[in-house]
């Protein structure tokens, strides 16, 4: 398909707005079904993010004291031994983040990943169920996902987040196209279609993130100061360590969060849809039209008899020129110009 052309090299002409507007339908009319799977995921992601990091956890809290007297010296009269408590400062801090990252982030992507069939079936109405589907998406290919949605992302955002982001922007709808049927090169396949709406993957990223960031301030305004009351020390000390009490504080620490996660996958599927159908319309267009020129030049309706027309994205003969098909709803006055 060649980038000239003004319409199909869009992918599709739908607003963020309208793309919001029926991911949070989705959210709404799914919520009970998929807050389950995805809530069940976000547990377990707790339960494992703590069991690794509790420890890395306890010896930031107990270096912390030091370290500031430290930062509180002159650079030039640091000793060896204080610089190499720094060093083995930052490494545990980092490693500290990079789990707290990646923990959830890989479970999350295994959440979605067995979630978006059948959304997508959902969203253009086929009939579906969600346990045929979760046993469909979990195959071997899901691990590529992994690596590169779960792994690949978090490690980027560790590298000022730019990497991340592109990996984020550029093949989010890995998803989606790691078990279609349709599809041999699946990658490729979710980078086509991201390509050109990287703005709108941002976009509804930054929508879910703000919502969940308003909803979780509000919601932290009125507990924190429980929080502060319960949470105690000792549950992190190696001696009177409490995973039971660390996780269920945790859980209620991210409760917004948790009640949320169905969220992003919904957007995510409202923009993907119609990305995959136009594609889907413009192969056939293109197999059914080949005499379409590809030039530099906008192509032209090519007039089948009198004033009629094909349309370019459904292929229904059209007995006008007009500039919106009567039977898919794409407008076509770019090609009438």
């Amino acid at each position: 398909m060649s980038d000239n052309h003004p319409k199909l090299s869009n992918h599709s002409n739908r607003r963020i707005s309208e793309v919001v507007s029926e991911g949070f339908h989705l959210f709404g009319k799914n919520w009970i079904t998929l807050i389950l799977p995805l809530g069940l995921f976000f547990f377990f992601s707790l339960i494992i993010k703590n069991l690794l990091v509790v420890d890395l956890e306890w010896q930031v809290l107990t270096m912390t004291p030091a370290i500031e007297v430290i930062l509180g010296k002159d650079p030039s009269l640091l000793t060896g031994g204080e610089i190499e408590l720094m060093l083995k400062y930052l490494i545990l801090g980092l490693s500290f983040l990079f789990l707290t990252n990646f923990i959830p982030t890989l479970f999350n992507v295994v959440a979605m990943c067995l979630v978006s069939n059948y959304l997508y079936n959902k969203f253009i109405g086929k009939e579906t169920k969600l346990i045929p589907e979760l046993k469909n998406a979990l195959n071997g290919k899901i691990l590529l996902v992994v690596l590169l949605l779960g792994f690949g992302i978090s490690v980027g955002w560790m590298l000022l987040f730019i990497p991340g982001i592109i990996l984020f922007g550029f093949y989010i709808f890995y998803i989606f196209t790691y078990h279609s049927d349709d599809s041999e090169h699946p990658i490729k396949e979710a980078r086509d279609l991201a390509r050109g709406t990287f703005l709108k993957i941002i976009g509804i990223f930054l929508v879910n993130f703000f919502l969940i960031f308003v909803c979780d301030f509000v919601y932290h305004l009125i507990i924190d100061d429980f929080l502060i009351q319960i949470n105690s020390p000792s549950w992190y000390n190696p001696v009177t360590r409490n995973y039971g009490l660390i996780i269920l504080f945790d859980f209620i620490y991210n409760i917004v969060q948790f009640l949320f996660t169905p969220l992003f996958i919904c957007l995510l599927t409202s923009l993907f849809v119609p990305l995959k159908t136009r594609k889907e319309q413009n192969i056939q267009y293109q197999t059914s039209y080949p005499e379409i020129p590809q030039g530099n030049q906008t192509p032209r309706i090519e007039k089948v008899s009198g004033s009629g027309m094909y349309c370019p994205f459904c292929g229904k003969y059209l007995t006008k020129s007009t500039t919106q098909c009567s039977h898919c709803g794409e407008k076509l006055d770019f090609l009438l110009k």
